[in-house]
């Protein structure tokens, strides 16, 4: 004949299922006010209200959204403060190309300009030029014109053409000067092309990498391996009490078990062994700090250390 285990070894094996049938037992109790077990129902009714731990939750949830919004508003404000100056630093590549095309427009018609290879150049209509000879005043038509009464056509040509040539290098050159690198005395001004492809490659490599991956994928699933952690944890715990006959405290710790897990899931779940916490979607290292804190400032980084603003 099959030996019968004996009961203690049945309640032991069942523990988990009878922690179920247990709580769904509580519950009716609960409901049903008129079963005469008033100590039971008592109990429950209190522990329901479990002020004292959901208090500690959202203390601990008030606590870590201000750290999450003083952290973001710096963020942001350095996010900011880089755009303002990636954007002051393109609009005054602008603005200086467009000063410098209309001083060179206004030079080739009423200016001039002095160069070691063309000597003394005057506007179309005339202006004042200062060189190593002092300043001179002239005009081009003045000279094309002397020259032509002369008969000395080279000459003619060779006013023209220096003036062609300096009004062209002074007013292009500027233009051209925000889609173009210049060197000018050992210093490098990079274009803005540049600029725009250094910042693409400083973004690939602070976001295209696998560290980056990893601290998303963590940020992720943490909260989830958290709760199913300490829903774990806390039904073993349950069914330990029941199997000790601890009713009292199997009903706190099924009472405790909503907090708990919204506890694991926004504020993480502590390791006792390690000390680590699995992150919560409120604490350091989740998913909203990710995106509210650390990739902003990221961002940041990544466009102030493109050029020099």
């Amino acid at each position: 004949m099959q030996s019968i285990p004996p009961p203690q070894n049945i309640f032991h094996k069942n523990r988990l299922l009878f922690a179920g049938f247990s709580a769904i037992g509580v519950g009716l109790l609960a409901l049903n006010p008129g079963t005469g077990m008033s100590n039971v129902e008592h109990r429950t009714v209190r522990l329901v209200a479990g002020e004292e731990t959901w208090s500690q939750v959202v203390a601990a949830a008030e606590a870590n959204v201000q750290t999450l919004e003083a952290n973001a508003t710096a963020s942001s404000s350095d996010l900011s403060s880089a755009f303002s100056a990636l954007s002051t630093e393109f609009g005054g590549q602008f603005s200086s190309a467009l000063t410098g095309v209309e001083s060179g427009i206004q030079n080739s018609l009423d200016g001039g300009w002095y160069g070691s290879d063309d000597g003394y150049v005057f506007g179309l209509f005339g202006g004042s030029v200062s060189g190593p000879d002092g300043i001179e005043t002239g005009s081009t038509l003045q000279e094309i014109s002397a020259a032509l009464e002369q008969g000395n056509l080279l000459n003619a040509f060779s006013y023209f053409d220096a003036w062609s040539l300096e009004s062209v290098d002074h007013t292009l050159k500027p233009l051209l000067s925000p889609l173009l690198d210049e060197t000018s005395k050992g210093a490098t001004t990079l274009s803005i092309p540049v600029e725009l492809s250094q910042i693409q490659t400083n973004l690939l490599e602070t976001f295209g990498n696998y560290n980056e991956l990893k601290a998303l994928g963590d940020a992720l699933l943490a909260p989830q391996i958290g709760v199913a952690f300490g829903l774990s944890q806390d039904v073993q715990g349950i069914a330990a009490d029941f199997s000790a006959g601890d009713f009292s405290q199997a009903l706190t710790d099924l009472n405790n078990l909503p907090s708990d897990l919204t506890g694991d899931l926004l504020n993480g779940y502590p390791l006792a062994v390690s000390g680590e916490t699995f992150t919560g979607l409120l604490n350091t290292g989740s998913v909203l700090e990710e995106l509210f804190v650390t990739w902003p400032e990221q961002l940041a980084t990544a466009l102030s250390e493109s050029f020099s603003f």
